[in-house]
């Protein structure tokens, strides 16, 4: 399948699914696009999800292409219409085929809808932008100044990053339902969630506190979501 973004051809991953079986999903990882038949989307077990987080990861150094604003839908070239969901962390977007062939998300709002990122409150903005001048829009790769935004300019994307409590959920979660798989080493899931907590915590006090405070493994610029998930390297190895 071409990527309905840059053209290039889109590589197959299989991810376990929910009750049994696996599911069949194609990326485009220079763009950061996600192609689901249907509901696929619903399907995909924790594991599956944590995997995509091991894929995201491995290609972050890639080069980024730009989205477009359109698309044609890859089965029927039909154009993709945009369109705003609910999940229980809040808005996600994604662009549909009206055929019902599938859809198409970004990485980021993949993990938004999955409710694996959450928004900055003003508070934690506030503790970025005294450490850190600009950072790159988790859902398109538009730079953000964060003198001037609390949101990315190109496509309104908040400025997130990735939320410990939902990773620790789905690593019980994927523990509990692979019994007869391989698990991860259980010290390294521990270090690698307080490690990203750690940080967490660091931006929840930053309206406590006065004077610097060492953002630590937040990093200094770049991707907030794609620097958590690097924190989570020990996960995966």
């Amino acid at each position: 399948m071409d990527c309905p973004n840059c053209k290039g051809e889109m590589e197959s991953q299989s991810f376990e699914r929910h009750l049994s079986g696996d599911v069949s999903v194609d990326l485009c990882f220079p763009c950061h696009l996600i192609w689901f038949d249907r509901a696929e989307s619903l399907q995909l077990a924790p594991a599956g999800v944590l995997e995509l987080f091991k894929l995201i990861h491995r290609h972050d150094k890639d080069e980024r292409y730009p989205l477009r604003k359109r698309f044609g839908c890859p089965r029927c070239g039909g154009q993709l219409r945009r369109t705003e969901d609910m999940s229980k962390a809040g808005r996600f977007r994604y662009f549909r085929c009206a055929k019902n062939h599938g859809r198409l998300t970004p990485f980021f709002e993949f993990l938004r809808e999955k409710q694996f990122v959450r928004a900055l409150t003003p508070g934690e903005i506030a503790r970025v932008r005294a450490e850190i001048r600009q950072v790159q829009c988790s859902g398109c790769g538009a730079p953000i100044d964060l003198g001037h935004d609390t949101s990315c300019p190109h496509c309104g994307a908040p400025i997130s990053i990735l939320d410990a409590d939902a990773v620790e959920k789905a690593v019980r979660a994927w523990s509990a339902a692979a019994k007869s798989r391989t698990k991860a080493d259980p010290k390294a899931v521990t270090a690698a969630i307080k490690q990203l907590r750690a940080s967490e915590h660091t931006l929840r006090r930053a309206g406590r506190r006065r004077g610097p405070v060492p953002l630590g493994g937040i990093g200094t610029g770049g991707d907030l979501v794609d620097l958590c998930i690097g924190m989570l390297r020990g996960l995966f190895d």
